[in-house]
């Protein structure tokens, strides 16, 4: 126990007052001669003796009230931590969570809420000189400067729900980065969350005792949340006039079975599709939306559903885009009968736009207009071209190489190895293709499954191709080696077959295998781009589709007019925008150039959020404990009463009131005393 006023304690002088009236009070009893005396005498001495109890009694009462005075004038408390320190010289860190699970509610309204009004009452408790940090999920710079008391609770009511969620050990460290720079002699650091668990890292926690830490948690009555989780179509590729299948998938975090829960599809604005679905607790369930492509172009989509309190979950964005035509072209070596294979492929389909070139006459700057480009019985691969090949995958294109009968080796081994593959002899000894790996994404979405003694393509001449060790083999042969192989390389991907199309390789080009494995080729050869990115969550967003031409700055425009200049970032590996702005809502946004839209990027939450899981108050007090975390403790409220919990903390558990109660106390049993006892 300490005392705020030791001087006061010179007043326990006073004490001996009461000792020396009661010794002056002292009477002298007279003798009186009685003739028989045994019974009187008996009785004088049983009542001097109570007497004597009494006033030695009275006497210890009047000496504890007035002690008992005394300390209460002296303001003794417990200490807790360091103690009290003199205002002006203590520098406070106060951390809001600001994550969307503040959203949640309890029986004293809002957690967000009653979070900013804990922290403004934190202020108060503090002097008006002392020196405040309020820190969010947000991590801004700003907020790494200590303000005033005034500043501080101008910050504290500005808070607002947001996009960010940060592990604990990072506030922590971070409220730490902060008070070092103050020269204060008591550092405190106070943590208003509601302990999510997936953000309570306890176990990347660590002391500190410059810094005394202090867990304010609050906790939500209601911790069930149904959220979207993710969004994904069937297919790779949209085309115009398909039947699309896109995949729901959504997470129940509560601990009720619901059923005949609607999910809706919108589109650029219109209802296309709606579902219901049942989901158990703790438990996660996929569903299918379905819909008809019917335009071109870019589009704007958004999955729903309705859940309360916690909402920022329940909505999904995505954006894509369907090609008008995708763009094919054959690099002739001159074998008319194959070349004439590929075109029957991909003439005379609205859905496919298909030109031919000589290689010797071949334009290498259309390559970047193309989606899929074939080399078709080419008797040797100019360096030229090999080169432009290879850009033209590494900007996202699809290329497919189908040998001559005849190749130069050194040229086509120089054009394998650019992307990590070998090309060796030539044999022409007869082989069916043994295998289709139905495990590959290429094939997973054609074939459910192959029959047994289905009839395979035959093989007569061909090439020992040795395929990258990334590369995905399509089709293998009965020897074992590979046939067709799939090397993803840069953003694209090259399609390596070890035998030529015509009818000296074989009669791959006959088969019903061909169709589709071309018709894939063009399917998969431009990247869609993602249907989403996470606000906070990517460094980088990469431009898939379009690029940004000329000197002209970009525009990202989004919901509730929002018009920002994204960072445009361009490296080897393509164009990527940079948004630095964090406090983007979700939604659509449209990437303009000028008047015209390059792009349509959806920008969604956080999912993790939506488990709304916590620690109780309890429960982490077990952890700290379980690792020692002696710095760091939790503060129970007492009531509404978060001033008074604070200052106790800060000074010590006052006991004042506890002493003017003791010397109400015993003066009550003095009176007592001086009436009853005769």
């Amino acid at each position: 126990m300490a005392f705020l006023y030791p001087a006061f304690l010179w007043a326990l002088t006073a004490l001996a007052i009461p000792i020396i009236i009661h010794l002056f009070q002292l009477r002298r009893f007279k003798r009186i001669e009685f003739p028989n005396v045994r019974f009187l005498q008996e009785v004088t001495r049983q009542t001097r003796s109570r007497k004597k109890v009494r006033h030695w009694l009275v006497l210890l009462a009047r000496l504890l009230a007035l002690a008992c005075l005394v300390l209460a004038f002296a303001q003794p408390y417990l200490r807790t931590h360091e103690g009290a320190a003199p205002a002006g010289e203590r520098a406070v860190s106060l951390y809001l969570d600001d994550s969307w699970s503040m959203d949640g509610q309890n029986s004293g309204g809002r957690l967000l809420d009653q979070a900013r009004t804990d922290a403004q009452d934190a202020v108060m408790a503090y002097g008006p000189t002392d020196r405040f940090q309020v820190l969010t999920n947000r991590f801004e710079g700003r907020q790494q400067l200590l303000m005033g008391r005034d500043e501080a609770l101008a910050a504290a009511g500005q808070v607002e729900v947001g996009p960010y969620a940060r592990p604990l050990s990072q506030v922590m460290e971070r409220q730490r980065e902060a008070l070092s720079r103050s020269g204060a002699p008591a550092k405190w650091a106070f943590l208003f969350t509601d302990l999510q668990r997936t953000t309570t890292d306890v176990a990347q926690w660590t002391n500190d005792s410059t810094v005394q830490t202090v867990i304010v948690p609050l906790e939500a009555s209601n911790t069930d949340n149904l959220a979207v989780d993710s969004v994904w179509f069937g297919s790779p590729v949209r085309r115009l006039g398909q039947v699309e299948d896109l995949h729901v998938r959504v997470r129940n975090y509560g601990r009720q079975e619901l059923l005949n829960v609607p999910l809706k599809l919108t589109i650029d604005g219109r209802q296309r599709a709606m579902a219901t679905f049942g989901i158990g607790p703790n438990a996660v369930v996929d569903t299918i939306l379905n819909f008809t492509n019917d335009a071109t172009g870019w589009h704007r989509g958004e999955v729903a559903i309705t859940d309360r309190p916690i909402t920022f979950d329940d909505v999904f964005h995505i954006a894509w885009r369907t090609a008008e035509k995708l763009h094919v072209l054959l690099v002739s070596g001159g074998d008319a009968a194959s070349d004439k294979d590929v075109a029957a492929v991909f003439q005379g389909d609205s859905v496919h736009a298909f030109m031919a070139q000589p290689y010797r006459q071949v334009d290498l700057s259309a390559l970047g207009r193309q989606d899929l480009v074939v080399l078709n019985g080419l008797p040797d691969i100019p360096s030229g071209l090999a080169g432009a090949v290879k850009e033209f995958v590494e900007g996202g294109g699809s290329a497919a190489i189908f040998p001559a009968a005849r190749s130069d080796a050194a040229g086509y081994h120089a054009a394998f190895a650019m992307f990590g593959a070998g090309f060796g002899t030539r044999d022409t000894t007869a082989m069916k293709v043994e295998r289709i790996d139905l495990r590959a994404p290429f094939f997973r979405d054609v074939f459910s499954n192959m029959p047994n003694n289905v009839d395979l393509p035959l093989v007569r001449t061909r090439y020992a191709i040795t395929p990258a060790p990334a590369a995905d083999v399509l089709l293998r042969l009965q020897s074992g080696s590979a046939f067709l192989s799939a090397t993803p390389f840069g953003k694209g991907r090259v399609y390596l077959c070890a035998a030529p199309l015509g009818n000296e390789g074989g009669t791959f080009s006959r088969h019903a295998l061909y169709v589709t494995s071309m018709l894939r080729m063009a399917e998969l050869a431009r990247p869609m781009g993602a249907l989403y990115h996470i606000i906070g969550a990517e460094a980088a967003i990469p431009l898939e589709g379009g690029d940004l031409q000329g000197d002209a700055a970009p525009h990202l425009k989004g919901p509730g007019g929002i018009d920002v200049i994204p960072e445009v970032r361009r490296t080897v590996g393509g164009t990527s925008l940079v948004l630095h702005d964090g406090d983007l809502a979700p939604g659509p946004y449209a990437l303009t150039l000028a008047d015209d839209t390059v792009a349509v990027l959806a920008l969604d939450l956080p999912r993790r959020e939506g488990d709304l899981n916590a620690y109780s108050a309890d429960g982490l007090k077990e952890l700290l404990r379980q690792h020692g975390l002696g710095t760091i403790s939790v503060l129970e409220k007492a009531g509404n009463e978060l001033t008074a919990s604070l200052r106790n903390l800060d000074q010590g558990i006052k006991l004042w009131k506890w002493f003017i109660l003791g010397a109400l106390l015993f003066l009550l049993i003095e009176i007592l005393l001086i009436r009853t006892i005769r």
